[in-house]
């Protein structure tokens, strides 16, 4: 059940042909510009190109092949030819799609579409078989990449698993984006990839391979600086905390006489319409989720003018709210860049007995702060998410225990 689920999260043929031909377009525009002729000069890397990404992908990381001579011609400028060569590429694909909202800054000439973006990488490829790619940051300066022995070590896993690598893959992924935290893809991959080197994998149950790899993630190490990513050996850097590492022990005390469907309910957001209230939207139906940031909420109890303590101090005491209370919500803590669009959306869901015909669930645009009132029982929850260009890219979720006659 749990393997056949994760085979549901793999992107469709449907979606593979249309970001395929997007890519194409853009692939022979700039060989137009470029070569004599028209050739696949593209390099799908990234999740896609290790065949870890799942449905409804945002990314699409591609790396395009320039001449050398090319390379020469920037590397001579006075003052950061990267970014030049970031613009001149910008400009060339901006003419194929004039209307498109498009960047050309940092490493990379982000293409949007309205269902996510092409993020093209002018590159060039070096004697080794790695690539050097343009930074425009600070001054600018060339950096190098190693994609190719990535793409190889993951289908290599692949195909020595039977695909056992690409459905833990697509697992985590979709566990991350329910959850809400960072989790980078090539870690992801990474620490799939050495889980799956013990061949005892092959003896356990599918909910016990899964339960098995929880408890792998568990015992990282969320303080160590980085790892070495699968195939390249490049680093990869641990500059959230280790998030991840505190998500997995805690979805780790799920797994006590759980059953395979009561696990995908709760990690991964399995079924989730069953339950659905009258009106109540779900994220994922209105919008790409693809969690790269984290992002806090709590709230401010406040009763007769005067504020209390934190929701989360009265979830962590186990208490319950009692009548007549004002509940200021707020986003408390986030690693959001200042420089990325953000609009932040809303979710209020009632629960309980009392809810019943007057439930609440719908998604609405808000701010990063948010008032409500505890009126009835029930176990509520608010949840909050942060959206930039269309894509879910953090949310979090509070329990809301209300009891309005024994509450405090």
């Amino acid at each position: 059940m749990i393997i056949d689920y994760a085979k549901t999260l793999e992107r469709s043929e449907e979606e593979i042909i249309k970001w395929e031909n997007r890519i194409i377009k853009i692939n022979n525009k700039l060989c137009d510009k470029y070569y004599l002729e028209r050739d696949n000069y593209s390099i799908l890397v990234g999740s896609v190109g290790r065949g870890t990404a799942i449905t409804k992908t945002s990314d699409y990381d591609v790396l395009f092949k320039l001449p050398q001579s090319l390379y020469t011609k920037f590397d001579k400028y006075e003052s950061n030819g990267q970014s030049q060569l970031l613009q001149e590429i910008k400009n060339i694909i901006k003419e194929l799609h004039p209307k498109t909202k498009m960047k050309g800054d940092g490493q990379v000439v982000s293409i949007e579409y309205n269902d996510g973006v092409i993020e093209l990488v002018p590159a060039f490829e070096q004697s080794d078989g790695n690539f050097k790619y343009p930074d425009s940051n600070n001054g600018g300066c060339w950096k190098v990449t190693k994609p190719l022995p990535e793409i190889e070590g993951s289908v290599k896993k692949s195909k020595n698993t039977s695909k056992t690598f690409n459905y833990l893959c697509f697992l985590m992924r979709q566990w991350k984006n329910h959850n809400g935290f960072s989790f980078k893809g090539l870690l992801i991959d990474t620490l799939v990839s050495e889980y799956l080197e013990d061949e005892s994998y092959k003896n356990k149950t599918e909910l016990q391979l899964l339960e098995g790899f929880f408890g792998q993630l568990s015992k990282e190490n969320k303080e160590q600086s980085y790892w070495y990513a699968l195939g390249s050996n490049q680093k990869i850097y641990n500059d959230d905390n280790g998030k991840f590492v505190t998500k997995a022990k805690k979805a780790l005390k799920k797994f006590d006489e759980a059953t395979e469907e009561s696990i995908l309910k709760d990690l991964f957001g399995y079924k989730q319409s069953e339950q659905q209230a009258t009106n109540e939207e779900f994220i994922e139906n209105k919008f790409i989720v693809d969690i790269r940031f984290n992002l806090k909420i709590d709230c401010d109890v406040i009763q007769n003018g005067f504020r209390g303590m934190k929701l989360t101090e009265y979830i962590r005491s186990k208490f319950r709210l009692g009548r007549g209370k004002t509940l200021n919500f707020s986003v408390i803590n986030s690693n959001i860049p200042s420089y990325l669009p953000v609009n932040y959306y809303w979710k209020v869901r009632n629960v309980g007995r009392e809810a019943l015909g007057k439930e609440r669930g719908q998604i609405f645009l808000g701010s990063k702060k948010l008032i409500e009132h505890t009126s009835f029982n029930g176990n509520h929850y608010v949840e909050c998410y942060a959206i930039s260009d269309g894509i879910v890219i953090a949310r979090d979720k509070i329990r809301v225990p209300i009891d309005v006659l024994h509450g405090r």
